[in-house]
């Protein structure tokens, strides 16, 4: 099949980074494969094909009649099968861009989180449901998506799919043979995102605050950006941790630091299925995340602790009970972590399911 694969720019983040994975696992099933990222950006991702960087502004989002033309040009050059859009502007981008010059080839949309909980008046639920109404096809990364889509939106059944995020083992298996490029302390936790409202890092960073208290040698690890970082860093100075708490941009690889952290945390608001989740249950580190999206379709009490959404100090007793588990509990759990990650959340298995869905829709 010939397929492009919309992303909204080249970052590192979950659903660019899973894009390319599945274009690159696509790629070497046979399947002629063209990613076209639409805004600038300057991130490295996995994928090894043709990739066409339209480089737009993205002041100019919500109307690029330029960049709904050159793409229009890329589509009727290549001809592809399906299109994908991958999550946040790829939606309107090639949904204009197919209505206004007249291209053919049908859109699957990628829903990567929850959808509609971020709906924030009537018009924009409108204007989404137009959008969804071009499209042939949705696929959800998890069953809690697309409910919550289909609870916001009307979509035939019949034309919607859940098909969760894989990882890469060997790619990971590589990186871990590698050094962090930064010096970590010996015990941290780490929360990897954007810094961001719905990711709730200032959240975390009052549970730490709390758990510090009898862990002083424990430190607190945030890795990724977002406009939440001004904030983040007074409150850190308001709570005189200065020296316990770290910020650090996005990683390249982000394995050499994820497999020495003592647990992964997620306090999230909104989740789809984080890709991160399932890295660190593959590298055998404890995650502790709050129980939004479909995480629980991943996170069990045999492979993870699962905190009910917004409570904080069941948030604070997960953590000290990972803390104070002792090697072998710890061990038999993060084995059936990594155990259901091998079994059913790998690329090739993923890129499997994309493929018959893609057929389906042709």
């Amino acid at each position: 099949m010939k397929i492009i694969q919309l992303i909204q720019k080249p970052q590192r983040r979950g659903a660019e980074i899973f894009a390319a994975q599945l274009s690159e696992q696509l790629r070497l099933t046979g399947n002629e494969i063209l990613l076209v990222s639409i805004f600038e950006g300057d991130a490295d991702l996995p994928f090894k094909g043709k990739w066409i960087k339209l480089n737009k502004q993205v002041s100019h989002r919500f109307f690029d009649f330029n960049g709904w033309s050159q793409f229009s040009t890329i589509v009727k050059d290549f001809k592809p099968d399906i299109i994908q859009a991958n999550a946040a502007d790829t939606l309107k981008f090639s949904v204009f861009s197919k209505r206004l010059f007249g291209w053919k080839a049908p859109i699957i949309y990628r829903n990567a989180n929850q959808m509609g909980d971020f709906i924030r008046n009537g018009f924009h639920q409108k204007f989404n449901q137009y959008l969804l109404n071009q499209v042939s096809g949705i696929v959800s990364v998890s069953n809690a998506s697309a409910a919550n889509l289909h609870d916001t939106f009307r979509f035939p059944q019949d034309k919607s799919t859940t098909i969760p995020i894989g990882i890469d083992s060997m790619d990971i298996d590589l990186k871990l043979q590698q050094k962090p490029t930064l010096p970590m302390p010996e015990d941290f936790l780490l929360q990897i995102g954007g810094l961001v409202e719905e990711k709730d890092p200032l959240g975390m960073l009052d549970i730490f605050f709390e758990i510090h208290k009898d862990k002083p040698g424990l430190k607190l690890i945030f890795m990724g950006s977002g406009n939440l970082k001004s904030k983040l860093e007074d409150r850190i100075k308001e709570l005189g941790l200065a020296s316990k708490v770290q910020l650090i941009p996005s990683q390249q690889n982000i394995f050499p630091i994820l497999s020495k952290a003592k647990a992964l945390v997620m306090p999230s608001k909104i989740e789809g299925l984080p890709g991160v989740i399932l890295e660190a249950m593959y590298c055998k580190v404890p995650v502790i995340a709050y129980d939004v999206g479909g995480i629980r379709e991943v996170i069990k009490n045999e492979n993870g602790w699962l905190v009910p959404a917004g409570k904080p100090v069941s948030f604070e007793k997960a953590i000290v009970s990972v803390l104070n588990s002792s090697k072998v509990d710890l061990k038999a759990k993060l084995f059936k972590a990594m155990e259901l990650i091998e079994d059913q959340y790998t690329i090739s298995k993923i890129s499997n399911q994309f493929g018959f869905y893609y057929k389906s829709i042709r």
